[in-house]
């Protein structure tokens, strides 16, 4: 039977052939003919190197002789059926044995089909091509599934963090009030303390020793809860603050911006953040712009908010892993891509463990100390990146390096209404920069 020409037949995406055969020229005669019809082909000669090449290469269709070694395949056959990474790869069985209750044992064991030896080189085709179609009907279920059940994730992520908003944005004032009035008279019992501390150590020869002690050791006791008073209750009125600018839903309204100029007015904002919560020893934060990226439709604070905050984490991991900031790398990459958009954020700090990289970017999500922020810098990061037609993805050594993929679509189109977002803005970032600087 003539050939037809390989060029003409191969596959756009070849699909991946396994072939468990013990004999060496027919497992080569059988994977010569496949590859001509334009699959892929990985070869056998056993179970135990069979089960090396599934554990490696995601497998379409496999090919089991009946006999391997002079022993039966069948229990094979059902432990792969039974395996759940493999139970849904098709199975054909080749056999010189055309025995009818053989064929049907394999069959009622799992075996998609089961061809007799010596193979029909048309129905060999058939009934692979038969098999490939239905892997590929699964694998795209399997997609489609996940894909339902992300959307179902995002959509309870975003009622729950619209319920947020809205119940932040209720009870913020009511908060808002008292903690200013906890704050301010925290501030001035401060002062109070600090005058007393003056009035004692001036008239200090007029008081009793002992009761010098005594008020002297009281006031310092006094002072030291005042202090934490204060400090808490900034850190409260950071976390509220922080809340209403991540739970703000408003972008303002989406017009053509640079990118680069939208990371270099962020990353000024950032910095200047930090000092202004006196935080001055910061490491450099590099970057290398592609310069032919052009103006892209998008919401001006929206982007800088994602940019602030995985800038800001990039930040916090390199100041609590290095004491000498020198040693500290942080950097921002954005290339051009035919389609998209890529930022690259690259910190050498600490890096993300492995059995949290999926959690990283749910609400609420945090591995920061109490009270440096309520854990929603990366989820809104995400939530921004996804309403622009993009997604932002982690890469991380544990004690190395942590790097965050933005991959923004062209194709975002412009919001009606709003106003133009020319400059990153304190909108952007937040008041963040009120405390000490947000993170998630």
């Amino acid at each position: 039977m003539s050939e037809p020409a390989a060029e003409s037949i191969y596959l756009q995406k070849p699909a991946k052939v396994l072939v468990i055969d013990d004999h060496e020229s027919a497992r080569a005669l059988l994977k010569r003919r496949l590859s001509i019809y334009g699959y892929e082909v990985f070869a056998a000669e056993d179970e135990a190197r069979a089960m090396v090449v599934l554990s490696k290469v995601m497998t379409d269709v496999i090919f089991l002789n009946m006999f391997i070694n002079g022993e039966s395949s069948y229990d094979f056959l059902k432990q792969l059926k039974e395996n759940d990474a493999h139970k849904n790869i098709p199975i054909i069985m080749i056999s010189s044995d055309s025995d009818v209750e053989l064929i049907v044992r394999c069959i009622e064991a799992g075996a998609e089909d089961y061809l007799v030896k010596p193979l029909n080189q048309t129905l060999l085709r058939a009934r692979l091509s038969n098999c490939v179609a239905r892997k590929e009907a699964y694998d795209k279920e399997v997609a489609y599934l996940a894909k339902i059940e992300q959307g179902q994730k995002q959509i309870v992520a975003q009622e729950k963090m619209a319920s947020i908003g809205v119940l932040v944005s209720s009870i913020s004032q009511e908060l808002k009030n008292p903690l200013n009035f906890v704050i301010n008279f925290a501030e001035v019992s401060a002062e109070v303390c600090n005058e007393i501390d003056s009035k004692l150590e001036v008239d200090k020869e007029k008081v009793d020793v002992g009761v010098y002690d005594y008020l002297s050791q009281n006031l310092k006791k006094f002072q030291s809860n005042v202090q934490k008073i204060t400090e808490y209750g900034r850190n409260a009125d950071q976390i509220i603050r922080f809340m209403l600018t991540q739970s703000n839903s408003t972008s303002g309204g989406r017009h053509p911006a640079v990118i680069n100029k939208i990371i270099t007015q962020t990353i000024n904002m950032l910095l200047s953040s930090y000092k202004k919560n006196g935080v001055t020893n910061l490491p450099r934060i590099e970057t290398n712009f592609d310069n032919s990226i052009t103006p892209l439709p998008v919401s001006t604070p929206e982007i800088s908010k994602m940019i602030y905050n995985i800038l800001d984490n990039a930040i916090y991991s390199v100041l609590h892993k290095y004491n000498d900031v020198a040693n500290a790398e942080v950097m921002v990459i954005t290339e051009n891509a035919p389609s998209t958009i890529v930022i690259k954020i690259i910190d050498n700090g600490s890096g993300i463990k492995e059995d949290i990289k999926q959690k990283i970017f749910e609400p609420f999500f945090t591995t920061k100390p109490e009270g440096t922020g309520p854990g929603l810098g990366l989820s809104t990061a995400n939530e921004v990146a996804a309403s622009h037609n993009g997604s932002i993805t982690a890469n991380s050594t544990l004690g190395e390096f942590a790097e965050f993929v933005i991959t923004l679509s062209k194709t975002v189109q412009p919001e009606a209404g709003g106003e133009a977002g020319g400059e990153a803005g304190g909108e952007a970032g937040g008041e963040s920069g009120e405390g000490s600087p947000a993170s998630s």
